[in-house]
């Protein structure tokens, strides 16, 4: 029980979700404030999640879609609606949690069925 206690004071959840998210290179996507987001694909049978960690790092230059073509993920998110984003392919992505803990920003993005 303390260490829940002690995790709830810790965790910060925030309310405001960059608008876009775009991949920067095979390993790093970029928001709106340039800030860098680190990508970490969880996927299941029937699932597929990707937890985006901030995290500050230096970038070189951007790759072109050409170049990303094996990669597993959106080429871009876009908020949506609230809590929701649209990837560049359609896709709609939940937001699970967005939160800050110890200083470090994680957001757990979770693909909803598609609607056809």
């Amino acid at each position: 029980m303390a260490e829940s206690l002690f995790f709830n004071k810790r965790v910060k959840y925030i309310t405001e979700d960059p608008n876009r998210l775009w991949i920067w290179d095979k390993v790093t996507f970029m928001d709106e404030q340039r800030r860098t987001w680190l990508p970490i694909i969880l996927q299941t049978e029937n699932n597929q999640q990707v937890l985006l960690r901030q995290q500050r790092i230096q970038v070189g230059d951007p790759l072109s879609p050409s170049q990303l073509t094996s990669c597993p993920l959106p080429l871009m998110w876009q908020q949506d609606s609230e809590r929701k984003y649209r990837a560049n392919d359609d896709s709609i992505w939940r937001i699970v949690y967005h939160i800050e803990f110890c200083g470090t920003e994680d957001i757990l993005l979770e693909k909803m069925p598609s609607q056809e």
